[in-house]
């Protein structure tokens, strides 16, 4: 791929979508966009940088974007951050809203949404503490894909088995 292209692309991802792709990731341009490359009708990532650099063409920048988005998640990941939303932040958010009584909780780039649901699941086991309690959680992701994956709840056994803990996997879940 030429530098000026590589370039064009990097600036074009950041603009539009926030991602950084620094020199050391060229790779994957190359493997995840010749893909969207043949969709489109280019035989390569000259023909794909041209289009992109031509006529605005929003399905075909969605594509790339939806391409360059790393979709990776599982339950639980990385417990640190569950456990002190759990024994630090929560505590000091009840104290501190006690007269509002309401939570609302943004996770951003949910991908396919094992997070927003691992806190739900931490929330609905401190339910007690939460009584009258207004909480919200609101998840958010660049890929449309990735949120509709996360709007049907619908997971297989490998993405339940990836940090899920068996207890929390029978209270909260059934199998179809």
């Amino acid at each position: 791929m030429k530098v000026e292209d590589f370039e064009f692309l990097a600036s074009l991802l950041r603009n539009k979508s926030g991602l950084v792709l620094t020199v050391d990731k060229a790779y994957l341009l190359e493997s995840r966009l010749m893909p969207v490359a043949r969709k489109n009708g280019q035989k390569d990532l000259d023909e794909l940088v041209a289009a992109l650099r031509g006529a605005a063409n929003p399905a075909l920048l969605n594509d790339v974007i939806e391409a360059m988005t790393t979709n990776e998640s599982l339950f639980f990941r990385d417990m640190k951050p569950f456990d002190q939303l759990r024994d630090l932040i929560l505590p000091g958010l009840l104290e501190r809203r006690a007269d509002k009584k309401q939570i609302r909780i943004w996770c951003a780039a949910c991908s396919s949404g094992q997070e927003p649901y691992s806190i739900a699941m931490l929330l609905k086991e401190a339910a007690a503490k939460f009584v009258g309690w207004r909480t919200e959680i609101v998840a958010t992701d660049i890929s449309v894909e990735m949120l509709e994956k996360a709007k049907s709840g619908v997971y297989t056994q490998f993405e339940v088995q990836r940090g899920l803990p068996v207890t929390l996997l029978v209270k909260y879940f059934e199998q179809n």
